[in-house]
Order: structure tokens, then sequence, then C-alpha cells
């Protein structure tokens, strides 16, 4: 993470969890959302074509919110029912789709291995192993607050190496 990067999140953490915890019911979940905006959101900031910060990350959140509510299915009972005699469009992967998000996600887990140590058994503990914050920080005898620290490092190290290579292709 660099200088930029660090002041960038540091003056707009506390009020973008606080935003994504009005939002969102579970305290994992919007903890997830907030580390998924600053992954989307750091490449456009960096770039210095966002005129408003704050907005910019809100709005990233927001779709970010919704998108894990349209993929739980929270809004599966208003749309249409085929039993209804109403077709519901196949929005299912195509097989190319597929092959693409296998190949990004080997890439992310050969970016995880270049991970600082603790970094990466953090990273993995979280997003592979599916363990929430305050039980990594219990079975690491760490602070919440390390683990979020170290949780964003990796998050926008991935981000950028990830920008990086997207950026060469």
């Amino acid at each position: 993470m660099t200088g930029g990067d660090a002041a960038i999140v540091g003056c707009h953490q506390a009020a973008l969890s606080a935003y994504v915890r009005s939002l969102v019911d579970s305290p994992p979940v919007a903890a997830d959302i907030v580390q998924e905006t600053w992954v989307r959101a750091i490449p456009s900031l960096r770039s210095g074509r966002v005129e408003n910060p704050r907005a910019f990350l809100y709005r990233v959140a927001r779709n970010l919110v919704n998108d894990r509510a349209r993929d739980s299915g929270k809004w599966r009972p208003w749309l249409a029912d085929e039993e209804a005699g109403i077709a519901v469009a196949d929005d299912s992967p195509d097989a190319e789709r597929h092959v693409l998000a296998a190949d990004r996600l080997r890439m992310v887990r050969e970016l995880v291995e270049d991970l600082p140590p603790r970094c990466r058994e953090i990273f993995t503990m979280r997003k592979f192993d599916g363990f929430d914050q305050a039980d990594i920080a219990d079975r690491l005898g760490i602070t919440r607050g390390a683990v979020e620290k170290q949780l964003r490092i990796a998050l926008l190290t991935l981000a950028s190496r990830l920008g990086e290579i997207e950026g060469e292709t």
C-alpha cells in the first residue's frame, strides 16, 4: 500500500464502514463489502480522475451491497416465477465466463502466495477458509484491528498487482 493509499483509507475508512454497516445486517458481511470497495476503488482513486472520493466510495459500496443482496436471493420474492407462466431469464455463466473466472481465481491464488507470511495467513483464513475477523484474531492471538490492517494490506496489494497484470494484457 502506498502512502497515498493509506491516507485515502485513513480519511474515509470509518465513515465508509459506518455507511455499509447501516445497509447490511451482518458485521462480517459489512467488513467484506468495505474491503471489496477498497479493492475496486483504489485504482480509480489513484488515477486522479475521481472528483469526489467519498461519493465514489459510497457508490461502489452501494453497488456491492446491491450485488450481494441479489446474489443471496433476497430479491427472489419479487422476481417472476416460472410456475406462474412467466419465463425467468437464465443468467448462469456460460462456458467462456466460467473459464475466465477460473483463470482469474488461479491468478489470485498465485498472487496470494507472494504476500508476506502473516498477511497471507490472515487473508487465506478470511477469504478461503471463511473465518470472520474476530475468530482470526482469537486464533492468532492478535487484535481485530491487526487482522483488519493485514486484510487491507492484502487486498490493496492484490488489487494493485491485478491492475498491473490486466494493464499488460
